[in-house]
């Protein structure tokens, strides 16, 4: 599920092209952000789903092999693959069945070439050699085998790291959090469970969908405020000098300072250095600490910022 460092994120991007949009049309940009968030879903069981066309796909092969006399290494592979207890746990998932026809999900069905190319990959990997030496493999033996595939072959691979990024927009920023939550999905399947581990909701409660769409509200709806706030503590700097991604990141910062009751000071602050470390330039970091270290002490002794016992923590 989404995250709140991803929902800020995501809010980000869109506050960003909302400052510059001529049509300054907020309802537009929150329609943008809450698509963004269900391609986000998209992704993840989009990645998931490879499992399954992939053991479909050696399934097909190894029926077709099962009629010649003769196996080469191949035919060996493919006989491997399609019996491992895993993939077949992974395949015969109803809620992953469901969900990829509900979603419309057939990238791979449209784009087979990926699912072939990283069959070959595997094939050919140290990763399979250790496994096939294994006369006979149970459940555990193959269900980390499959996860090997997935941190080593899969979620590396550049082929599909480019197919994802053409794809989707926002998919390139989503998939570091969705390859982890796939990989916390692969490690909670159970031989004996009948119950899916399947994630089935974008938001962690209520309170984090809406999250997103109130920040977004809040920093648009104050923009005025806002600036003429972190203007008072940036001063000595040129206005053209700050970076726009760090204004955003500060607006939203002192955004939470002062509408969201239950967020601490810190997280809030933390959580737009992480933002700025990676998304703004090399010492945004240090800029964007002193300001909100200065304008949330500044807040505090003037009794503007009331956090609940939560934010407080």
């Amino acid at each position: 599920m989404l995250n709140r460092r991803q929902l800020r994120l995501k809010a980000m991007e869109v506050i960003y092209a909302y400052d510059k949009s001529i049509e300054k049309n907020i309802d537009h940009q929150l329609k943008y952000f809450l698509n963004s968030n269900k391609n986000f879903y998209s992704l993840y069981i989009t990645i998931l789903s490879i499992f399954d066309k992939l053991h479909s796909y050696c399934n097909k092969r190894n029926s077709k092999n099962n009629n010649k006399f003769l196996k080469n290494d191949s035919d060996v592979f493919y006989n491997k693959i399609s019996n491992n207890l895993f993939l077949k746990k992974i395949s015969s998932d109803k809620v992953l069945l469901q969900k990829t026809d509900l979603l419309k999900i057939n990238y791979w069905d449209d784009h087979p070439e990926h699912i072939i190319f990283l069959t070959k990959k595997i094939e050919k990997s140290d990763i399979f050699l250790s496994y096939y030496k294994k006369e006979k493999n149970s459940f555990d033996d193959d269900k980390q085998f499959i996860i090997k595939v997935f941190k080593k072959i899969i979620a590396s691979d550049n082929k599909l790291y480019e197919f994802i990024e053409e794809t989707q927009i926002s998919w390139i920023n989503d998939l570091p959090l969705v390859n982890s939550l796939v990989l916390n999905t692969l490690k909670k399947i159970q031989k004996r469970s009948r119950k899916s581990n399947l994630i089935t909701e974008i938001y962690k409660n209520e309170e984090d969908s809406k999250f997103g769409i109130n920040l977004i509200n809040q920093v648009v709806s104050n923009k005025d405020m806002l600036k003429e706030e972190i203007g008072k503590i940036t001063s000595n700097w040129d206005s053209e000098r700050i970076a726009q991604i760090d204004l955003i990141l500060l607006q939203m910062c002192l955004t939470e300072f002062l509408f969201f009751n239950s967020i601490p000071i810190k997280v809030s602050i933390n959580e737009y250095l992480e933002l700025a470390k990676e998304y703004s330039s090399p010492k945004s970091n240090i800029f964007i600490n002193g300001i909100m270290d200065t304008i949330s002490k500044q807040f505090i002794l003037e009794g503007r910022i009331k956090k609940n016992k939560r934010g407080l923590q």
